[in-house]
């Protein structure tokens, strides 16, 4: 009986391991064809550039919709349970994120600015 359970935990990560690496496969194969899209459209880029620079501000209110999305899932789902089983400090790791994340947006701004 028990390794009939363990043959059954085992093809159910093979089978998540599967499901993610295909959903990983779509995902790239989709941006690629955007991709493959814009430049066929637009090959110099210069449509894009002007596109991304009219709606920077709703890009950015996007970033911020993301990032409260993740700070959600962090502190309400994941945070907790790591806690428990966690014997080192997240505050470095969540520090070390936000620093990251407010590199990420001066380097955005600061391209818009020049």
């Amino acid at each position: 009986m028990a390794e009939h359970v363990k043959t059954q935990r085992r093809f159910a990560r093979a089978g998540h391991f599967i499901s993610v690496v295909l959903t990983a496969l779509v995902l790239v194969t989709v941006m690629l064809l955007l991709a493959a899209a814009l430049f066929e459209y637009d090959p110099d880029g210069h449509q894009v550039r002007n596109w991304l620079y009219a709606g920077r501000y709703w890009l950015f209110v996007w970033r911020l919709m993301i990032y409260a999305g993740l700070g959600w899932l962090w502190f309400g789902m994941v945070r907790p349970k790591l806690v428990i089983l966690s014997t080192g400090s997240l505050r470095q790791l969540e520090r070390i994120v936000a620093i990251y994340i407010m590199i990420i947006e001066i380097v955005i701004w600061h391209s818009v600015a020049a």
